[in-house]
């Protein structure tokens, strides 16, 4: 078969085209077909066979065929690559790079418009602004691939970091001093906030470290969430007054739809502050969705799913990276798995002689915009040893589990400042974090629980426990309170005392609590802050015990407002 005998025309984008057969340079068939259809290939070739002498249906299918594969888009080539060289544009900190995405305005022919500028601070010293793009070249062979590429922002997103500040990182890349940033925080949020005299300078202390983690969160697994608690009128829409002006692109929210934000903090990334935190015990299907995001985006590569329509009535699963800061403010309690993720900051009303109540937040700018540009630049220029921050391990002691997790990443920050010059900041934040998880802890433990715990490890300590049954427990559990273990059974003492790992043992026929000991009591005791009643050990000696002279020794640091 002649092959130019057999011309096409695309139409549109797809495999569709106009088909022509043409003898002696006139067109004998004309059609529009689905080149990639065999039905259609086998229709158009037949049709030229029965009206062409000579011309067999099989050589006009192969021409056709031919056709289609240069119509039908080849997929493109792809190559296996490793998940940990994929980084989020918004903020990333990489052993070779650091980066940080900022909105800007531009003039375009259209008018007024806005783009992305990917600002990047390399291992040996280099600092460059660039358009975002969708990955970076390492220049040893290897990249990193930025997903996900955010659409364009609005020319009125502020950028955070100012205009002037980022000239001169880029020209001369000066960074102030950590613990004086710390310490001009510390100011600010003393400035315009009141706290109960006894947590007051641990309060402060957290919320300022928590919101330079804001600028270098990236680097951990795992980051703390703020619980804000505290009757109407205590300062909790205060406290999100204050963080919404310092903290990295701050997302202020009560009452958004979970779609809104699955997706904005998939694409922009950003701090969430989210207020009327009792409506996340809703039983609504958009409650469930924000609770979904909140238990999932407090772990890194532990993204929230969700299933999105694709038509014809089915779905897909689509996962959306929702790991970032969140502050969460409620008059109620909100949901137990969700205070777990928290470190409780409780707000107290002012009291009538106080002027930060009336203090107008944005009567001084310039104090908002200075801090914001340090932090970014503080952000920028020690990406390093943020990584090497995150893998410290000897800033908690006594701490395990979920609490380890929650503050390690305010301790690690604590001792870097305190190096920086923010004398016994470390000691004062360990202090405060003990008491905090032990409040936390207190509330957290159902009083019934405690109850059968205090009266087992009585038992232990006396060491009377020897025939000690789930029905003995119960029914000493009655005596000190006859209502509220009324409805108790000794199936549900059982249950109860195994969620802590006390287990009876079986002997004579007869369960029991025989066999458990004071060191495991002890355990429970250091795990759930609980006073069970047991020996004290002698020869303990506490590392992080109260300095009565700390006021004194760092009278001149200043950092504690």
């Amino acid at each position: 078969m002649d092959s130019a005998a057999l011309t096409y025309r695309p139409i549109g984008k797809g495999s569709r085209a106009e088909v022509s057969w043409k003898s002696n340079g006139d067109v004998e068939i004309l059609d529009t077909l689905n080149v990639a259809s065999a039905k259609a290939r086998r229709g158009f070739a037949k049709a030229v066979a029965a009206k062409v002498s000579g011309v067999q249906a099989d050589e006009v299918e192969r021409g056709l065929l031919a056709i289609a594969a240069d119509m039908v888009p080849k997929p493109p080539s792809t190559v296996e690559t490793d998940v940990g060289v994929v980084v989020r544009p918004d903020l990333f900190h990489n052993p070779a790079v650091s980066g940080l995405l900022i909105p800007v305005a531009v003039r375009t022919d259209d008018g007024l418009g806005g783009k992305w500028r990917q600002y990047l601070r390399w291992a040996d010293g280099r600092r460059e602004a660039r358009d975002l793009a969708g990955s970076i070249d390492l220049g040893n062979g290897g990249n990193l691939y930025v997903h996900p590429i955010p659409s364009d922002p609005s020319p009125t997103t502020r950028p955070g970091w100012s205009g002037v500040s980022r000239s001169e990182w880029l020209r001369d890349g000066a960074a102030p001093n950590p613990a004086d940033v710390f310490r001009r925080l510390c100011e600010a949020v003393a400035y315009y906030l009141d706290f109960d005299e006894e947590n007051r300078i641990g309060t402060t202390a957290t919320l300022s470290l928590w919101t330079m983690l804001s600028y270098v969160y990236s680097a951990w697994s795992a980051i703390p969430y703020l619980g804000i608690g505290g009757p109407l009128g205590s300062g909790k829409s205060r406290v999100f007054e204050v963080l919404a002006r310092i903290v990295f692109r701050p997302l202020a929210s009560s009452n958004t739809t979970s779609a809104c934000l699955f997706r904005t903090l998939h694409q922009n990334g950003g701090v969430l502050l989210l207020d009327e935190a009792e409506r996340l015990r809703d039983g609504t299907p958009d409650a469930g969705d924000i609770r979904s995001i909140l238990l999932s985006g407090y772990k890194a590569g532990s993204p929230a799913r969700r299933l999105e329509p694709i038509g014809d009535g089915r779905f897909a699963e689509r996962t959306f990276d929702v790991f970032g800061l969140k502050a969460i403010a409620g008059i109620g309690t909100m949901p137990e798995a969700l205070a777990s993720r928290c470190i409780r900051i409780t707000m107290f009303r002012s009291a009538p002689d106080s002027p930060k109540p009336r203090r107008r937040i944005d009567d001084d700018p310039s104090r908002w915009s200075d801090l914001r540009d340090d932090l970014h630049v503080l952000a920028m220029e020690h990406g390093p040893t943020w990584l090497a921050l995150a893998r410290r391990m000897d800033c908690c002691p006594s701490m395990s589990g979920r609490d380890y997790e929650l503050w390690s990443p305010l301790l690690a920050l604590a001792s870097f400042i305190e190096e920086s010059g923010a004398t016994g900041l470390l000691q004062v934040l360990q202090e405060h974090a003990k008491r905090t998880i032990r409040d936390s802890h207190d509330e957290q433990t159902p009083e019934q629980d405690e109850v059968f715990l205090r009266l087992l490890g009585e038992a232990v300590a006396r060491n009377t426990h020897d025939g000690l049954t789930p029905s003995m427990l119960l029914d000493r559990a009655k005596e000190s309170d006859p209502a509220m273990f009324a409805k108790w059974s000794r199936r549900g003492v059982s249950s109860t005392l195994k969620r802590y790992g006390v287990v009876a043992s079986k002997s004579h026929g007869q369960w029991s609590y025989r066999n458990v000991g004071v060191e495991q009591m002890r355990r429970i005791e250091g795990a759930y802050n609980l006073d069970l009643g047991m020996p004290v050990l002698t020869s303990y000696t506490s590392q992080t015990s109260p300095d009565p002279d700390f006021s004194a020794k760092n009278a001149g640091g200043g950092w504690r407002g």
